[in-house]
């Protein structure tokens, strides 16, 4: 003979009295971990400044106040191209398809 038992944690349906208590519990727990995030991101946000104005107050006091320019101008003579050859078209294969 088979026995079966049915275990249930509670009584059985929660009256509207619980369920709207547990609903609002959930929110008050979403809006707890919803502002420990803000304040997490904004204290990221607050130590990044705090690192960018050390570092530039350091670049000022070495006497760098900016970033260095380049000596010398882009030149678009210098810019390299890819290959045309066989080797290129074997890489990448025909130009046609897409």
């Amino acid at each position: 003979m088979v026995n079966i038992r049915i275990v249930s944690l509670g009584g059985g349906r929660l009256s509207r009295g619980r369920t709207i208590a547990v609903a609002i519990a959930a929110v008050a727990v979403g809006g707890v971990f919803l502002a420990l995030g803000i304040a997490l991101l904004a204290t990221l946000a607050l130590v990044g400044t705090v690192v960018a104005a050390g570092m530039a107050i350091a670049r000022l006091v070495r006497g760098r106040p900016s970033f260095p320019v380049r000596e010398r101008p882009l030149d678009p003579s210098l810019e390299v191209f890819p290959e045309s050859g066989d080797a290129a078209q074997r890489l990448e294969g025909p130009s046609d398809t897409r």
